[in-house]
């Protein structure tokens, strides 16, 4: 084994610590304590790379229809549905496929053109001129047909022939393009159909008038693999799609049965690139859907900021988005959720909390403010000095020195609460606030009450 020099490592190190100390100043000084989006701007772009992207990235949410469809949801009223779908306006989605078939839902669809959201809207439709009339009634400019493309979905209808599958989804399609509507093709578990059959569906309703071809996943077996073959290589499917048919435009819908949908609908993406100048992600907010869901819109979207540089989304209303969809829906907002959770901005542990109390972004991506969450610090069984110090300045609003004698007082007496009464659980607020009056950082309004007022 070769010796290692060690003045040559000495060297080497002392000018890996000149580079470390001009990156911490250069993060430093783009670092304020209170959030600014410029200045989050310039740190993002110096400590992070980025890849652009050669394609329009059009978020196509489903929330308002796919999401509705998971089991035991409750049903939303229509003032809530239209809510929903301006929040996704004002975010920035720019097509919202909504469900239409009950009054309540219809009535949602009247309010939601109201709003003047009309040309965003994209009715769903089966493969029949019943949905596309209904979807006329109800002024829809686009609409998506959604039939199923793959040969274990056709045994819903074992007895029908395939020429007369053809035959009537270009019929329902031919149909919808000759009253005016845009039309989107969607087909159905296409990541395990015959490529052939699926081909000849393709160009077929595009010679019948669709614009675009959703590629849905929809049992999740879909793979992010460039080298992955048909038909359910995520990357080849879109390859062979623009090499061998006529669609103009391509649509990603993935479901998450294995974990995958937020992977298979960025590699879908970053295939596009290049090959359209622009392409659609069908996705949910909260990843609500059938079974396990979908892509979630709130990950796509800040993938798509954080990875590529795309600045097209108000990212603020992603946190508040996602309150509202779960309290409107009964939806149980997972704590550890990415991006829009509660715990994704809370720290506990003392490790933790000595990181972010020295510099934020050591254990923080990005500000919580950007996407409209706020930082909370936990106080609990694994808290120490640092995160008690913190909340206690973030409580009262006021410096407070190491060593005052009230926040070592505070300190100890929250270690003999999880020493001695083996306390499990982390300090209500409520809890903390009794403290910090306890040991005098706050004034017993109480106590000065009951006082007699000086003559």
């Amino acid at each position: 084994m070769a010796k290692i020099n060690l003045k040559n490592l000495e060297t080497f190190l002392e000018k890996l610590e000149e580079k470390r100390m001009k990156q911490i100043d250069v993060i430093r000084s783009l670092t304020s304590r209170e959030f600014n989006p410029e200045m989050w701007e310039k740190l993002k772009e110096t400590l992070y790379y980025y890849k652009p992207l050669n394609v329009n990235v059009i978020i196509d949410d489903t929330t308002l229809r796919e999401g509705l469809q998971m089991a035991e949801l409750i049903s939303p009223n229509p003032y809530d549905m239209c809510k929903i779908a301006c929040l996704l306006r004002d975010i920035g989605v720019e097509r919202i496929e909504v469900i239409t078939y009950t009054k309540s839902d219809q009535d949602a669809i009247k309010l939601m053109h109201d709003e003047g959201l009309g040309e965003m809207l994209a009715g769903w439709c089966r493969a029949n001129k019943d949905d596309v009339n209904l979807a006329l009634k109800l002024d829809f400019k686009q609409i998506g047909i959604s039939h199923p493309v793959s040969y274990i979905h056709f045994e819903k209808w074992r007895s029908e022939r395939l020429n007369k599958i053809v035959e009537n989804i270009v019929e329902s399609v031919e149909y919808a393009v000759d009253h005016g509507l845009k039309v989107f093709f969607h087909g159905e578990d296409c990541t395990r159909a015959d490529w052939e059959f699926e081909k000849l569906i393709v160009n077929a309703v595009a010679e019948a008038g669709a614009v675009v071809y959703r590629i849905c996943d929809t049992v999740g077996i879909g793979n992010s693999d460039p080298e992955t073959p048909l038909p359910s290589g995520i990357p080849m499917k879109i390859k062979k799609l623009k090499e061998e048919t006529k669609i103009p435009y391509l649509e990603i819908h993935a479901h998450d049965d294995l974990g995958n949908a937020v992977e298979n609908t960025m590699a879908a993406i970053k295939a596009a690139s290049g090959l359209y100048d622009k392409f659609y992600v069908s996705t949910t907010f909260l990843g609500i859907g059938e079974r396990c869901g979908n892509a979630e819109t709130e990950k796509i979207i800040m993938n798509c900021y954080m990875h590529h540089n795309i600045k097209k989304w108000n990212l603020s209303l992603l946190r508040y988005t996602a309150n509202y969809i779960a309290t409107a829906l009964n939806y149980y907002l997972p704590l550890n959720k990415a991006i829009v959770g509660d715990a994704a901005f809370q720290h506990e542990s003392g490790i933790h909390l000595q990181g972010i109390k020295n510099l934020s972004l050591t254990y923080e991506l990005y500000p919580p403010e950007l996407v409209g969450q706020k930082r909370r610090i936990i106080i609990g069984k694994r808290s120490g000095k640092h995160g008690i110090h913190m909340k206690v300045e973030e409580k009262i609003g006021k410096v407070v020195d190491e060593d005052d004698p009230r926040l070592i007082q505070l300190v100890q007496i929250i270690r003999d609460k999880y020493s001695t009464e083996e306390r499990r659980f982390a300090l209500s607020e409520d809890e903390f606030i009794e403290l910090l009056k306890q040991v005098g950082f706050i004034q017993n309004v109480e106590k000065n009450r009951s006082q007699k007022p000086k003559l």
